[in-house]
């Protein structure tokens, strides 16, 4: 008897406990939909909060709340209206302080935190070890250090919140990485964004910074994306990075009217500058301290005459050694471009330096080993191209297919500036075409030198060299008045070959001693094998329409044209590794036959001089081999290594078959 009520029971006992919990956790899962109203249902934030659990929603009416939020849970916290629903922190501590995942707070006022920086960064809205956040449509205002700030926090988004008042920082990360920074608007702070200390990966993007010390400050900061923001009005930078920042992306910024639009502080590598507006700095870009490997693209750089700074310049480097400044426009600046010390292995490309007090320069020791090639440098006031060492040497650039038009001095050398290259450039309508002082052994040939004021101006004491050698040749100048009856090392051998009999006196010791009779075209013919090739052309008619595809052929074709009744001459310059001739060339002019024409080869280089009839359009010439032919001789080799592959696998399958 007894053993059966203990059965009975026991079983009792049982079903209870399972019902139960069968309706507890019905009344869990209700209770995880919850949304509690402030005012009508808890007289405070914080006791609707302690009652919530996570997946709750909590909405608070419109009022004026003063105290200290902190969020557990991974609630909702909704105010009615962001205009008139206040939280306020009474100027102490964390106005509202978030340590639990997944938690969304918007619509509200956040105002009067605490001012203690480290280790709290006090702020309207603190994240704190969170992941999978979002603060979004918010007013955070008067706050003592931070609006928002945020502690070893990721993954979290901040958006489309304003922040304005007194108070140091707009958005501070520290130690958090892979957060969403975006749409934001930012006015009347210390900084506007800051990151530090391992903050990586962050996306800051579209946010509005106005009238701050500072619009973004990164330190310890590396992989972040900082795009498309516009910050302006700042008293000190627009966006600072300093020190042990590598990666970082900043793109596409629209940067008006601050000190230093961008400044990048080593040692760091590997950031890229690109496709920002700047206008109205007084320094445009400033690379300083040990930054290397930057890349500075596509930036449109205008009007950045602010300050006193007799220095400033639209990009300048201090240090910033192996950068690429590469397709930029400066414009209206004190500099364009300005190497000012110890930035070596600068590569400056592609750029439009125009209508500055000076267009490139470097200006300071340390800076060897410059490449300057393909820019438009024209309409400065100063020199376009500064070779100046400023007491100490800057050496071993190569200056080259740069057009500097209109400046006061288009190429000046001075300050024991040595041993570079000045090649392929054309150089017109300046007051001097070079300026030169105090440097020796530098190289300069190949270049138009087209109607300046003044061709050269060379001081005593710098010995120079202007030309190549023969046949290679010298410099085109413009007011060369000699002839070209002869041909050879010596000029006495009775045949034309593109160069002047006569010597052109630059004012150097040697002078230019094989002055080319005809404006130099060069047209890059492509690159193969992991080499890039030029063809140069001289004549006295226009060069246009070069053509040359190994695919089609061994030959090149261009147009010479004309318009008076002159006869027409070019020599070509082609690379005998890229086109050459076993058994003759053949060259036509509109497709009749050009004969009795001078072929010298030197320097693997084969130069061919030739002279065309009145009337003539295209110019073809004809070799026997170009360089692809290289690959003819891999495709047997490579059809049977091929072939035996498929014979080996074809033989192992059908044994693997048997077996």
């Amino acid at each position: 008897m007894n053993e059966n009520v203990t059965r009975a029971f026991g079983l009792g006992l049982l079903c209870a406990l399972v019902f139960g919990a069968v309706c507890f956790r019905s009344n869990w899962i209700a209770r995880g939909a919850s949304t509690f109203t402030v005012l009508d249902d808890y007289l405070t934030i914080q006791e609707a909060i302690n009652n919530a659990v996570d997946g709750d929603t909590v909405f608070v009416k419109a009022g004026i709340y003063y105290e200290h939020v902190t969020i557990n849970k991974s609630v909702s916290l909704v105010g009615e209206n962001a205009e008139t629903t206040i939280i306020d922190g009474n100027n102490t501590g964390h106005t509202v302080h978030i340590i639990s995942d997944y938690v969304n707070v918007t619509g509200f006022t956040v105002q009067n935190s605490g001012s203690t920086q480290m280790p709290d960064l006090d702020a309207g809205l603190c994240l704190n070890g969170t992941i999978g956040c979002t603060i979004s449509e918010n007013h955070a205002i008067n706050n003592g250090f931070a609006a928002i700030s945020l502690l070893y926090s990721s993954e979290n988004i901040i958006t489309h919140n304003n922040m304005s008042g007194t108070g140091l920082d707009g958005i501070h990360l520290l130690g958090s990485s892979h957060n969403i920074v975006s749409g934001n608007r930012i006015a009347d702070k210390y900084g506007g964004i800051n990151g530090h200390a391992s903050s990586h990966y962050n996306n800051i993007t579209e946010n509005n910074i106005s009238n701050s010390t500072y619009g973004g400050f990164y330190h310890d900061a590396s992989h972040n994306n900082i795009c498309r923001n516009n910050i302006s009005t700042t008293s000190a930078e627009g966006i600072w990075l300093q020190e042990q920042v590598n990666y970082n992306t900043v793109a596409d910024n629209t940067l008006i009217n601050n000190t230093i639009a961008i400044r990048l502080q080593g040692p760091n590598f590997n950031n890229t500058l690109s496709g920002n507006l700047i206008t109205g700095a007084e320094y445009g870009i400033r690379i300083q301290s040990g930054a290397r490997y930057t890349l500075i693209t596509g930036n449109v750089i205008m009007n950045n005459r602010a300050g006193s700074d007799s220095w400033s310049a639209g990009i300048r480097l201090d240090s910033g050694m192996d950068s690429q400044i590469d397709s930029n426009i400066i414009t209206d600046s004190n500099y364009g471009v300005l190497l000012y010390i110890s930035s070596p292995r600068v590569s400056v490309r592609g750029n439009n330096i125009t209508e500055n007090e000076f267009g490139f320069r470097v200006a300071s020791g340390g800076s060897n080993n410059l490449s300057l090639t393909g820019n438009l440098i024209a309409n400065n006031v100063g020199y376009g191209v500064g070779l100046t060492g400023f007491g100490s040497s800057s050496n071993y650039a190569t200056v080259s297919f740069n057009t500097i038009v209109n400046n006061s001095d288009g190429v000046a050398l001075g300050q024991y500036s040595n041993l570079n290259t000045i090649t392929h450039n054309n150089i017109s309508l300046n007051d001097y075409g070079f300026y030169i002082e105090y440097s020796t052994h530098n190289l300069i040939h190949g270049n138009n030198i087209l109607n300046n004021s003044q061709q050269t101006y060379v001081a005593a004491g710098s010995a120079n060299t202007w030309d190549d050698g023969y046949p290679s040749g010298g410099n085109y100048w413009s007011d060369y008045g000699g002839v070209d009856l002869f041909m050879g090392p010596d000029q006495n051998v009775s045949s034309s070959d593109g160069i002047g009999d006569s010597s052109y006196d630059t004012g150097d010791l040697a002078g230019d001693r094989y002055p080319l009779m005809g404006p130099m075209s060069s047209f890059n013919a492509g690159a193969f094998g992991g080499a890039t090739y030029y063809v140069d052309v001289i004549g006295n008619s226009t060069i246009s329409n070069f053509h040359f595809d190994p695919s089609e052929g061994a030959f090149i074709r261009f147009n010479a044209t004309e318009e008076d009744e002159t006869t027409r001459f070019c020599r070509v310059a082609i690379p005998e590794s890229m086109l050459w001739a076993e058994d003759g060339w053949i060259i036509t002019a509109d497709d009749q036959p050009i004969i009795g024409y001078p072929v010298i080869s030197s320097r693997n280089c084969t130069y061919i001089y030739f002279v065309c009839p009145y009337g003539t359009e295209a110019v073809v010439v004809q070799g026997t081999h170009t360089i692809p032919e290289f690959q003819q001789f891999l495709i047997l080799p490579l059809f049977m290594v091929t072939m035996l592959a498929v014979i080996f696998y074809k033989s192992k399958h059908v044994d693997n078959n048997r077996g």
